[in-house]
């Protein structure tokens, strides 16, 4: 049984491109020495799925002792290891992409992000099984996604997470990951690879690659090769133009890089992109003004943000400039908006898109100051919707696209039987989180479709979230417009 999946495997390479003829015995011999085997026949094999072959070959490696666990985990590196097999080497993959980058940019991310489906570094199969709707509420449609690829994660413990450094490598983003084995601290890396980039004239001192568990069309990550910790500043700004210079198909932004307000990896300079039309996009203008022949826009939205319009890169970075520094400097303690205390508490969320010509640049004004009543933060979800969403708002989500903890899928199932059946919420310990949003609804006449009622719900709940992160939220749109006249 082993050969014959050892003949479809090399199959599948060189059907999918991803190996050479020549390579197919140097291909072969390194998967022997995995298998430690020492006999090897070459066979006449019908195609199959990459899923069915490896299905086959987890059960012989089991048998065989060679996965200690049959857990997702385990099978998922192991994979990865006998992919790399099959695979050029990463100056190869550099090579390829660049012959391709010269026939033009879409090209070149399209052969990257199928290769990385062929792997399997995208998990294509499990990114399937998550829920997506959308929520029509007050500021336009917003996405809801509800993801069962990923664990839910507390933002205590991610701040905590970003100051570990000491293991190899030290963050999952660092290119050190390229090739590296499963660990029980690292998600497989054997068959992961990193295309080169120059950014903002640092030559080949970036990486790209696509995230394995895609929350959007074609979702990238661009970091800094070296492992250096986030910032959000004037040099970030002219990294994002560049970036949409260099593939004007795609958008980019970056995180806010303050714990609370920023992603789930602060420790690591990076950005996030893909080929996707965000919510934030379609949000009404509230009030436009033109300062240095660039259009700014106040928009109306759950949280602070302005739209940056123009086709002169100069003038617009300027802008980012001098609107970024504004906020920095901006203080009312009225609003509890605080600049300073021992620690700088103002950034902004970045994002850069290409609108034929223009530039389109969002610029969401985030603050993470927190206290004794709030130590996840005045400017963070509400601890009474940490049932629905407790972790950091990041770049997606500003943008207006939630992405939920697998876990409310099953809750909300059983949130249903409660209301329909009339059974004892007791009777479930999961639910123990959603008590008091259960008598609420509870009190309510339920329509027909139960099911779409929830999802309302959910989306009502998450724009509640956004809400509670907009660092206006202690004033009115009237001091936003302010900050914002005054500022330009």
């Amino acid at each position: 049984m082993i050969n014959k999946r050892i003949n479809q495997l090399i199959q599948y390479g060189l059907s999918h491109q991803l190996l050479k003829e020549d390579d197919k015995y140097y291909a072969v011999n390194r998967l022997l020495d995995i298998f430690k085997l020492r006999k090897f026949s070459w066979e006449q094999t019908e195609e199959a799925s990459l899923e069915d072959i490896m299905d086959e070959i987890f059960d012989y490696a089991f048998s065989q002792k060679m996965i200690d666990n049959d857990t997702v985990t385990e099978r998922d590196a192991f994979e990865a290891k006998l992919i790399d097999c099959l695979l050029p080497r990463p100056s190869e993959l550099n090579h390829i992409f660049r012959s391709y980058y010269k026939k033009s940019p879409q090209q070149a991310t399209k052969f990257f992000h199928d290769f990385s489906i062929k792997t399997n570094y995208i998990k294509t199969k499990r990114i399937e099984k998550n829920k997506h709707f959308q929520y029509p509420g007050k500021y336009g449609h917003l996405d809801i996604t509800i993801n069962l690829s990923k664990p839910e994660k507390d933002p205590l413990t991610i701040k905590k997470m970003n100051q570990n450094q000491e293991q190899y490598p030290i963050c999952p983003l660092c290119m050190e990951n390229v090739g590296v084995y499963q660990t029980s601290s690292l998600a497989p890396r054997a068959n992961h690879r990193v295309v080169s980039l120059s950014l903002n004239n640092e030559k080949d001192a970036w990486g790209m690659q696509y995230s394995p568990y895609a929350y959007f069309n074609e979702h990238l990550i661009v970091l800094r090769k070296d492992h250096s910790q986030m910032y959000v500043n004037e040099k970030t700004f002219s990294e994002l133009i560049d970036f949409v210079n260099k593939f004007p198909h795609y958008l980019i932004g970056s995180n806010a890089g303050l714990p609370i307000v920023g992603g789930s990896i602060l420790s690591h300079h990076h950005f996030q992109g893909g080929r996707h039309h965000f919510p934030i996009e379609d949000a009404r203008v509230l009030r436009t003004y033109k300062t240095h022949r660039v259009k700014v826009e106040i928009l109306d939205w759950p949280m602070a943000a302005i739209r940056l319009v123009g086709n002169n890169e100069n003038k617009l970075l300027d802008v980012m400039e001098y609107m970024f520094k504004a906020w920095q400097n901006y203080h009312n303690e009225s609003l509890n908006i605080f600049a300073h205390t021992d620690e700088p508490h103002q950034t902004i969320t970045p994002i850069v898109k290409l609108d034929g010509l223009k530039f389109n640049v969002y610029m969401v004004f985030r603050n993470n100051y927190t206290n004794k009543e709030r130590p996840y933060g005045l400017f963070h979800p509400d601890p009474t919707r940490f049932h629905i969403k407790k972790e950091n708002i990041g770049l997606i989500e500003v943008m207006g696209m939630a992405i939920l903890p697998g876990r409310l899928l099953n809750e909300i199932d059983l949130i249903k039987e409660v209301l329909l059946n009339k059974v004892d919420v007791n009777d479930y310990p999961e639910l123990e989180k959603h008590q008091a949003w259960i008598e609420k609804l509870q009190k309510e006449d339920l329509p027909d479709d139960v099911d779409h009622f929830l999802r309302m719900e959910v989306g009502r709940i998450f724009e509640a979230i956004l809400e509670d992160c907009n660092v206006f939220k202690f004033g009115s749109n009237e001091d936003f417009i302010s900050f914002v006249e005054k500022a330009i």
